[in-house]
């Protein structure tokens, strides 16, 4: 059980580009300082304003499901990742645009192509996109890059991690945090760090060391909420225990200190049953209060006094969260159910017209949550297919729309409309109907 369990999740990372490797990576990057032949000088989309909490997108909650590794927010818009590629999406009309502007690229050389990128983090700060890589044209080190909002002018930002940090062969451990001008991130010996924003690998600054040896299975997620930066980890032992820790960080690994601990649950049938619903992070921290799925239950932990209250029993596999509401999907009901951060069940979302329209989708999964506005990608044909429809659904009105210039819906990138690019991007993300 165990052996088949750890080939599956070898194999799905080979195959996810979740990690790459000198040798086996195709180049994901264009040399430092080298910028786009695409010459509009108007305003780019403004900076996002309370979008954000210091760099730290919260409100999206993005659950970085397998075909849609990244996504960020941007007034007007977000930043979406698909199979390397690099869209913007309108909020209000659904549409996209592959986010390459040079008139004469093809979108097939990557080392050329403005949209490529192939990272599992993306962030809007500052008036820039960042962005991870981690390939041969960065010596296979973690490094923090940045564009422009209309995917031009690619350039480095700092190294995240020395040559000795590199363990060999990179597993993608969790997306990084950048968050009042500071970038929080995992190195490969499962050392959670903090630099400024420009800094020097050698003035890492480890915040936290987890002893793996006896793990199955680990996974990290950051996160941010007044003033209290966090880190939330969720590991998997060698009998199949699985328990979640949420520590609050400090400047240093003496300041750092475990605020709350799960249960340890034994996982049943084919679903990890933990506070991590899956390998998805089913939780959300607001006022200082702690937000979670475990077992059944719908929870919310004070973070100061420590005290633990159920607030509902749910039935449901993976939830998205806003500082109002928790958007629970469930895969056997087809539905989505909307609960109010006191526990009380609002309303619920029939998914049938999805069904309905195709006869194919065999999984979905939760992408983010941005006010009422929830997204769901559902593969088509197979497990984890890289045939997929994504699509918006409208929790107050229940109206559920598919985005027809999702790019994975033909397989094929979409024809690049060079004026209609200048649009949206001088438009600060708007594109007439």
């Amino acid at each position: 059980m165990k052996k088949s369990t750890l080939i599956f999740l070898c194999v799905l990372l080979l195959l996810s580009g979740c990690q790459q490797s000198p040798k086996s990576a195709a180049p994901t990057d264009r040399p430092a300082g080298n910028t786009s032949d695409y010459s509009d000088t108007s305003s780019p989309p403004p900076a996002v304003g309370n979008a954000s909490e210091g760099g730290f997108q919260k409100e999206m909650n993005v659950n970085h499901p397998f075909r849609l590794d990244a996504a960020c927010k941007a007034e007007g818009g977000y930043y979406l990742q698909n199979e390397g590629y690099i869209y913007y999406m309108e909020a209000a009309t659904g549409r996209m645009i592959l986010l390459c502007g040079k008139p004469e690229c093809t979108h097939e050389n990557h080392t050329a192509c403005n949209a490529w990128a192939n990272t599992k983090f993306l962030t809007f700060y500052d008036g820039k996109v960042y962005y991870t890589n981690m390939d041969a044209m960065h010596d296979s080190l973690l490094t923090l890059c940045a564009m422009d909002p209309d995917g031009s002018n690619h350039r480095d930002v700092q190294t995240l991690m020395t040559p000795r940090d590199r363990k060999g062969w990179y597993r993608a451990l969790c997306e990084p945090m950048l968050w009042n001008g500071e970038i929080y991130f995992v190195l490969q010996d499962n050392r959670v760090c903090k630099n400024r924003l420009g800094g020097d690998p050698k003035d890492n600054a480890t915040l936290l060391e987890l002893e793996t040896s006896h793990m199955l299975d680990w996974d990290w997620k950051f996160w941010a909420d007044g003033g209290d930066a966090y880190v939330m980890s969720r590991t998997v032992d060698e009998d199949g225990l699985s328990e979640a820790v949420l520590y609050l960080l400090g400047d240093s690994a003496a300041q750092t200190r475990a605020l709350w601990r799960s249960s340890r649950i034994i996982p049943r049938s084919d679903e990890i049953v933990s506070y991590a619903s899956g390998d998805k992070f089913s939780f959300y921290i607001a006022g200082g209060h702690l937000y979670t799925l475990a077992d059944g239950g719908f929870w919310v932990a004070d973070l100061k006094t420590g005290g633990e209250t159920k607030l509902a029993d749910v039935s449901g596999g993976q939830a998205l969260f806003s500082d109002s509401e928790m958007f629970l999907y469930s895969a056997r009901d087809r539905s989505v159910a909307v609960y109010g951060l006191d526990g009380g069940q609002k309303r619920q979302i029939s998914l049938s017209p999805i069904f309905d329209a195709y006869d194919n989708i065999t999984s979905c999964d939760p992408v983010f949550a941005d006010g009422s506005m929830f997204y769901l990608l559902c593969y088509r044909g197979g497990y984890l297919s890289v045939v997929s429809s994504l699509y918006q659904i409208d929790t107050a009105s229940g109206e559920i729309r598919e985005l027809r210039d999702w790019p994975a819906a033909n397989r094929e990138l979409p024809a690049q409309d060079h004026e209609e690019h200048k649009e949206i991007i001088a438009g600060g993300g708007s594109l007439s109907s």
